[in-house]
């Protein structure tokens, strides 16, 4: 029953998302059919995966003035235990960041290397993700009146099953990781409202410390970022490209025919459903 709560569908993805990055990051990505998926620690938002973090406490406590019994008792292990058992102290959580937004100048000048780069249009494919380690494509959401609309929501559903429920050591702790794993849920797609017009949709790549997978680190000027490579299909098919958009601040036809000729190399082929048509961006240079 909880676990009908806790995977209840989430909003499904648009048919194309977009990655703006530079014009060495997106040969790279291309040739390895991979991203990087940096550490929540190591994003450029301070407040990764806690921006949520009152508004899950505030709503477990509401929930808890009217609860009672087997119910009561699992709410309040839930708040006495939700710092120590946050969902970013027992495992690794990394985003690959992907957006809605097309051709947009302020994400061309963040993250197109000042609009010098490329803008790449992925389609997403209906095909199960990569399992190991285990990820999933979430959205993120910005608002948290909405936040804590879904919690009640959810957090309510779980009490109702609560409720039903006789008090025992196993009921208390299936109640507990059902909570925990929503809560886990809402820090990972939640962001500040300052961040809404990135639009994003997250790659986030779960590893936990029995996984024995190490990230890779790399240095950068805002210090080491550490960070894991990850596919966005099995088996290691193509990225499969709907459009490649050229930076605003790029000569179009040279960087289309030296990308043309760069997607041939590494098993592209103009026929195939991967291939990307090329776009000029309508953004004036920045």
């Amino acid at each position: 029953m909880f676990d009908g709560i806790v995977n209840a569908p989430k909003e499904g993805a648009p048919s194309i998302l977009y990655h703006y990055t530079s014009w060495d990051a997106a040969k790279a990505i291309l040739a390895s059919r991979q991203f990087w998926a940096t550490s929540h620690d190591c994003t450029n938002d301070t407040a990764e995966l806690v921006s949520a973090d009152q508004v899950i406490i505030e709503v477990a406590k509401e929930l808890l003035r009217e609860a009672t019994g087997v119910t009561a008792e699992v709410l309040r292990m839930f708040i006495d235990s939700y710092s120590k058992l946050h969902v970013t102290r027992v495992i690794s959580i990394c985003l690959a960041c992907f957006s809605e937004s097309r051709d947009d100048p302020s994400q061309w000048d963040n993250y197109g290397d000042g609009g010098r780069g490329l803008c790449l249009g992925i389609k997403v494919v209906n095909e199960p993700p990569p399992l190991d380690p285990p990820t999933a494509l979430i959205k993120v959401d910005y608002s948290e009146s909405s936040w804590r609309t879904e919690l009640k929501k959810s957090f309510g559903d779980m009490c109702a099953v609560l409720s039903r429920a006789r008090a025992s050591r196993h009921n208390l702790e299936l109640g507990l990781n059902a909570f925990l794993r929503q809560a886990a849920f809402m820090s990972i797609s939640a962001k500040q409202a300052r961040w809404a017009g990135e639009r994003e949709f997250r790659r986030v790549t779960l590893v936990t410390r029995k996984s024995g997978i190490t990230l890779s680190e790399r240095v950068t000027p805002d210090g080491v970022k550490r960070y894991l490579p990850v596919s966005v299909r099995t088996e290691g098919k193509l990225i499969a490209l709907a459009e490649v958009i050229v930076g605003p601040n790029r000569n179009f036809e040279e960087s289309r025919q030296e990308m043309q000729k760069y997607l041939g190399e590494i098993g592209y082929q103009l026929t195939a459903v991967e291939y990307p048509e090329f776009v000029r961006s309508a953004v004036p240079p920045l």
